[in-house]
Formats: structure tokens, C-alpha cells, sequence
């Protein structure tokens, strides 16, 4: 391996944990969580209180539970329990979603009803 090589490896590493702390810095702690199914709003819940529902649907049910902030399916009876398996999300716009049932949480910035405009 020639020193230019070595240099360029070190500058896409560091160019990269640059980016990722950028992000990962700007992102903002989410205030609730909104539960989707096909699209159509099922549930929100606070960040700030522990709390866990039973979201049931046509093809399945899951558990979603928020903890200390965060939020995690911590059950589903679909087959490959993806949405399971998912890391546990506490910032504004990240989700699980849960193909199999048409499941999607989403960390909101909003309380239930808060938005900025209404597009039609």
C-alpha cells in the first residue's frame, strides 16, 4: 500500500465520521410518536411517559412500546420480524415500519394536530 493510498483511506474515514456527526448531531429529539396503518392515523403517543399499545390490523398485530424516550415494536407476529429487530428510534423523522401489517411509526417534532400547513 503506497502513502497515497493510505492518505486517501484516512481522508474518506474522516470525511465520513464528519458526516454521520453532522447528521447525527443536527437531528432533532422527537416529542411523540405517530402510528400509522395503510395511512391512516391509529395512535400518537408522548415521548415523555412510558407507555405501550396493541396496534391490531387485518393481517396481524404489534406491540409498540415507548421507554425512556425511545420508541421499539417489542412484538409482531408476522414472519420475519423485521420491525422487531429494528434499533430503538428517538429523533424527529426516523421510523420502523412493518410491511406485513402496513405498520409505521414515526417520531414527530408535533403534538397530535399541530402542523404547519395543509397541502391539497
Amino acid at each position: 500500500m503506497k502513502k497515497t493510498d493510505l492518505l486517501l483511506v484516512v481522508l474518506a474515514l474522516v470525511a465520513a465520521a464528519a458526516i454521520y456527526l453532522f447528521y447525527s448531531a443536527g437531528a432533532e429529539k422527537g416529542k411523540g410518536v405517530e402510528i400509522t396503518v395503510d395511512g391512516e392515523s391509529e395512535a400518537f403517543l408522548p415521548l415523555d411517559t412510558n407507555d405501550s399499545i396493541r396496534i391490531d390490523t387485518e393481517d396481524g398485530y404489534n406491540i409498540v412500546t415507548v421507554q425512556d424516550g425511545k420508541v421499539f415494536v417489542t412484538e409482531a407476529d408476522c414472519r420475519d420480524q423485521i420491525c422487531v429487530d429494528h434499533k430503538k428510534i428517538s429523533k424527529t423523522g426516523e421510523t420502523i415500519v412493518c410491511l406485513p401489517h402496513k405498520l409505521v411509526v414515526t417520531i414527530t417534532g408535533d403534538e397530535p394536530g399541530d402542523f404547519d400547513a395543509v397541502v391539497m
